[in-house]
Parts: structure tokens; C-alpha cells; sequence
């Protein structure tokens, strides 16, 4: 065998010990890639469709107790849905349009098993009487939040004066009063009457505030502030511009 002859195999077996490697390699890729494919599948499968990580029960935070159940009916809607599947979302929206109780709902997931629902409840802010000796209670924003029997602790009463009926117009007018009113005063209003022409009045504190209509809010806020310091018995802010206090 010639020299050449030689060489020329030894290089063609070399040749072939590198494609068989790279034959070899190329497998072993495709393997761990087919393999990392069937383990992410298999991750997604038991994740978004298995039970191993379904919803079993609701964490509901921060509702009012008047509203509390009702939040609990809706969102235990999505028991034996896989956490990740479920829409927080819309089930967030669902639970704001048939809970007029609450104002802001965010959903998040409490793993393994809990959805968990917090909800920021509106504030009532008055109770307007209603047929039958019940109430109608509103937030600032003029939302019926729900009707109760007996108006809370602490949220002022709107009621007619005399034979008169409150009307949307003269509940709006009682809602701009309060919005107007800085806190400290507010939470010291009682027994807001509205007639038949929409003109307000009040108790604040022991000062009772003929108010009037809806107009220059802040300017009967202003001119109340300083007159209570007088401490009379009555503060009429009807005309801001040309008060009268009595007593």
C-alpha cells in the first residue's frame, strides 16, 4: 500500500467519526428538544386544564357584610375552573354590575386553590325614605347601593317636608350639599328635609341650616363656617350673599 493510500483512508475515517458525531449530536438536540416541548405541554395541560390546580374556594376581602354572600354566590361560579383560565377581569366587572354595593373589585389568584376576590364597598352617605317606612341608601355619587329597613348610625336621613315627595332633583341637591360640606361638618349633619320645591334644610349640630336650593355650594359652606362660630340656632344660607342666623 502505497503512502498515500494511506493518508487518503485515515482522512476519509476521520471524516466519518465527525459526521457520525455531529449525526449523534444533532440527535441528542432534537431529543432534549422534543423532550423540554412534551414537559412545557405537560406543565400547560396541568396548569390550564387539569385539576391539580383548580379553584376550591373564595377569599372574598372588603365587602360590606350586606353584600358579602352575594360576592361569595358569584364568584364561587368559578369553582373547578383552573386559576390560571379564570378572567379576573370579567368576573370582576360581573360582580360590580350586580353588586351595587361595590364600588372597585380586583381578582388575583391565591395558589394552589383560592381565588381570592377584594372589594372596595361604596359608602353610604344618605338614606332616603322609600315606601313602606324603608330607606334607599345612596353614596356621593348618587348610587343606590340597597334598601334597608332602618337607616344606619351616623348617615343622614332625607325626608320630605310636609305632604311633599323627594324627587331625583331634590336627592341630587342633598348629594351636592354633602359633597360640598368638609368632613368634620359633614358627619355632623342630621335630618335633612326637602319640600316640594326642592329647598333643603338641616340640623348641623345643634344649628338648624336653612340651605335652599342647589346653587353656589361652596359659598353657603364659607359663609356657615363662619357664622357657627356666633353659635345661633338657626343659619339660613338660602341667599349667601345676604345671610340671617336666629337665636
Amino acid at each position: 500500500m502505497s503512502r498515500g493510500s494511506g493518508t487518503r483512508e485515515a482522512t476519509e475515517e476521520r471524516f466519518a467519526e465527525r459526521a457520525a458525531q455531529v449525526r449523534a449530536h444533532r440527535v441528542r438536540r432534537w431529543a432534549v428538544g422534543l423532550l423540554v416541548v412534551a414537559v412545557l405541554l405537560g406543565l400547560g395541560w396541568v396548569i390550564g386544564f387539569s385539576s391539580a390546580l383548580d379553584t376550591r374556594e373564595v377569599a372574598v376581602t372588603g365587602a360590606d357584610p350586606a353584600d358579602r354572600r352575594q360576592v361569595e354566590r358569584i364568584a364561587e361560579d368559578e369553582i373547578g375552573t383552573p386559576l390560571v383560565r379564570v378572567d379576573g377581569d370579567a368576573l370582576s366587572r360581573r360582580i360590580m354590575d350586580e353588586v351595587p354595593g361595590a364600588a372597585h373589585v380586583s381578582v388575583d389568584s391565591g395558589w394552589p386553590h383560592t381565588l381570592n376576590v377584594k372589594v372596595t364597598s361604596r359608602v353610604p352617605a344618605l338614606a332616603v325614605r322609600a315606601g313602606g317606612g324603608a330607606y334607599r341608601l345612596l353614596d356621593l355619587e348618587g348610587v343606590v347601593i340597597r334598601t334597608v329597613s332602618s337607616a344606619p348610625s351616623g348617615v343622614p336621613t332625607v325626608s320630605a317636608d310636609g305632604e311633599a315627595r323627594v324627587s331625583g332633583h331634590g336627592v341630587r341637591a342633598a348629594q351636592g350639599m354633602l359633597a360640598s360640606m368638609p368632613q368634620d361638618l359633614r358627619r355632623k349633619v342630621t335630618g335633612i328635609a326637602v319640600d316640594s320645591a326642592d329647598q333643603i334644610s338641616f340640623t348641623l349640630g345643634s344649628t338648624q341650616i336653612i340651605w335652599g336650593d342647589a346653587q353656589r355650594p361652596d359659598v353657603k359652606v364659607k359663609v356657615i363656617k363662619i357664622l357657627l362660630a356666633k353659635k345661633p340656632e338657626v343659619i339660613d344660607v338660602s341667599a349667601p350673599d345676604t345671610p340671617v342666623t336666629k337665636g
